[in-house]
């Protein structure tokens, strides 16, 4: 029988099994890094379905990208979902997705709203605005409200101290007042004793004495209000020396003059206080002398009694001359000394006009300011968990250049609203406003920014009052820097004290004329900015609108006239100078409040925490090899497991 011989057929098995197995390595090599290519881009295309799904009234109300997700397991559900549809794809890559994980994810209130500060930097930079500032003066702009600031509070601090000068001057007055009395008293106690009256003398005379005894009281109340003006000024002058930073050298300068004139009242009124007070210890000595003569004219009457009682007819009766001529000359001795310096108000009509322009600043501002027929909006803002309630950082938790928190500024004037309860805002394609519109909540949005307060009233008064800072500084500086001013208001102090030169009262009151001058245009700016006008930032003589004369009526009629004119910056302006005065996490923080609560009105379950604008995430996966899974190939290795793990991850941002 013949051996069957199969060597070669064998050999070119084996050759052709081992061509193959290479054959298919390669194959799978091909397919595994091929199937980690299309795992990428399947993994990507799904991260761009999940950021596809922005937030839509977010983006039309406030050109926002944001997607909305409460937690992490919802955008890794999305993901998820997203990708396998990728996966249940027929193809030669075979996956098979086992979890997904969020590994960072950024929202809108994450790092105190940098986030939200990127997206509106990212659509203001590619847009065309017309800009109330621009990169050159944005530098000043900040500066120049920071100063104005200052001088306001040094203006104000140093009208009170004015005040209490004057009131210190009527405390003379009153003591000039009392020692009047005294010498009219003492004139007619001599005409009575003349008369030989001993009776209405001595009711003179002691009418004299209970308005002698009022000088100790009158001096005490001098002294503490001498000791508290010095004091004051004391406090005052560190006070400034802080403020004084804040304030240009030249500013600085002119403010340090006007303070030192009342620390030369100050100085000057020591001297005068060794006067005042020796009139306590001269009033003792006064009672002393009064009461001496009192007793001498008793004796006088007990004499001219004894001699008519005597009943004698040829005796012609006392020499009631010789008598009651010692009492006088005796009384004559009460000395009287009249302050020997100038002092007192002599206008109290025109000061008590002053006086009641800041009294109507104090009493209430808006309807001062508010134009003729302008209603307050009783808006009140009721939105639950809003962003600022979760924990607002204090102040200075991040910065932001100049330029950038000028971009910020311009977008909150163009997508929120302002007083009269609107301002115009962007529109759409369609021509519709941009911005959610609907009931409740605050209607002054921009002021929230600024005075973050629950009502529209207390955020309008907020803003006014800050304005009105702003302005009075200002103001004073043009007045002080105006030598025509200048003059007009000393004259009025002149009128007001009565003293001609320019002592240290004169100055003084001078300032308080000018700090009431300033604050009195101020109201009137307020009030035109809020009617629609536009006031500059640094005025001259022509853009200035109250004399003194009008500043007298205003305090005399409690009227507000309206200023403002064509030149200048409008309502809108000025409260973005006030937003550029602020901390920018303060003012994005409450954009996210009047943001939340807009979308809130038409979806009430939005929060702001929920914006997602940025996520990676991490795919767990498992691969199935598809060319070692061939019958021929499992059975030369030995079957078993042919799936291997995968990892893929992804990362978006809007």
């Amino acid at each position: 029988m013949r051996e069957a011989r199969g060597q070669v057929t064998i050999f070119i098995s084996m050759v052709m099994m081992c061509v193959f197995a290479l054959f298919c390595g390669l194959l799978e090599s091909s397919r595994t890094a091929g199937a980690r290519w299309y795992l990428q881009t399947a993994a990507a295309s799904a991260m761009d379905s999940v950021f596809s799904q922005y937030h839509r009234r977010l983006w039309d109300s406030y050109r926002l990208l944001f997607a909305e997700y409460e937690q992490e397991e919802e955008l890794e559900a999305d993901f998820s979902l997203f990708l396998q549809s990728y996966l249940d794809t027929k193809n030669w890559y075979p996956i098979e997705l086992q979890s997904a994980k969020v590994e960072e994810w950024k929202r809108a209130t994450d790092q105190n709203g940098a986030y939200l500060e990127e997206e509106i930097l990212d659509y203001m930079k590619y847009g065309i605005w017309d800009m109330d500032f621009n990169e050159d003066t944005v530098d000043g702009l900040w500066a120049d409200g920071e100063e104005a600031e200052a001088v306001k509070a040094v203006a104000e601090t140093y009208r009170g101290h004015a005040d209490d000068a004057l009131k210190l001057e009527k405390s003379l007055e009153a003591i000039s007042e009392s020692q009047a009395k005294q010498t009219e008293k003492k004139r007619e106690g001599l005409a009575r004793l003349r008369s030989y009256d001993g009776a209405g003398f001595r009711q003179v005379a002691a009418s004299l004495i209970k308005e002698v005894k009022r000088m100790p009281g009158l001096v005490k109340n001098y002294r503490r209000q001498a000791d508290a003006l010095a004091a004051k000024l004391q406090d005052s002058r560190e006070m400034f020396e802080g403020e004084g930073g804040r304030c240009s050298s030249q500013v600085e300068s002119q403010l340090d003059r006007e303070i030192r004139e009342f620390e030369a009242y100050v100085d000057q009124d020591g001297e005068r206080r060794q006067e005042v007070e020796a009139l306590e210890s001269q009033s003792h000595e006064q009672v002393a002398l009064i009461e001496a003569v009192i007793r001498e004219s008793e004796e006088v009457e007990r004499i001219i009694e004894e001699w008519e009682s005597e009943d004698d007819e040829d005796d012609e009766g006392p020499d009631l001359e010789a008598l009651w001529s010692p009492v006088a000359r005796h009384f004559e001795q009460l000395a009287i000394h009249p302050l020997s310096f100038s002092h007192g108000v002599k206008d109290k009509e025109k000061e008590g006009w002053l006086k009641q322009v800041e009294k109507l600043y104090r009493s209430g501002i808006l309807e001062l300011v508010l134009p003729n027929g302008a209603k307050v909006s009783t808006g009140v803002l009721g939105t639950p968990e809003l962003p600022s309630e979760s924990g607002m950082p204090i102040n200075g938790a991040r910065g932001i250049s100049l330029f950038d928190h000028l971009l910020v500024n311009e977008y909150c004037g163009k997508f929120f609203r302002y007083f009269p309860a609107g301002g115009e805002r962007e529109k759409d394609k369609n021509g519709q406003e941009v911005g959610v519109d609907g009931t409740g909540g605050l209607a002054y949005e921009v002021e929230y920014l600024v005075g973050g307060k629950k009502l529209d009233e207390e955020n309008l008064v907020f803003v006014v009052n800050r304005l009105l800072a702003i302005r009075e500084g200002l103001n004073l500086m043009h007045i002080m820097s105006d030598s025509q001013k200048r003059q007009e208001a000393q004259k009025l102090a002149m009128m007001i004290t009565g003293v001609a030169g320019l002592s240290p009262l004169v100055l003084l009151t001078t300032f308080f004329v000018m700090s009431i001058w300033a604050l009195g245009e101020s109201l009137m700016d307020i009030r035109g900015l809020l009617a629609g006008k536009k006031v500059m930032i640094f005025k001259t003589s022509t853009d200035w609108t109250l004399n003194l004369e009008n500043l007298l009526v205003m305090g005399q009629r409690g009227e507000i006239g309206t200023g403002g004119g064509e030149r200048g910056l409008g309502y809108l302006s000025w409260l973005k100078i006030l937003l550029f005065l602020d901390e920018i996490v303060c003012q994005e923080y409450r954009m996210m409040d009047m943001i939340q609560m807009n979308i809130c009105r038409k979806q009430g379950s939005f929060r702001m925490r929920r914006g997602v604008c940025q996520a990676r995430l991490k795919g767990a996966l498992r691969g199935k090899h598809v060319f070692f899974s061939l019958g021929f190939m499992e059975h030369a290795i030995g079957g078993g497991d042919h799936s291997y793990p995968m990892e893929v991850a992804a990362e978006r941002k809007y």
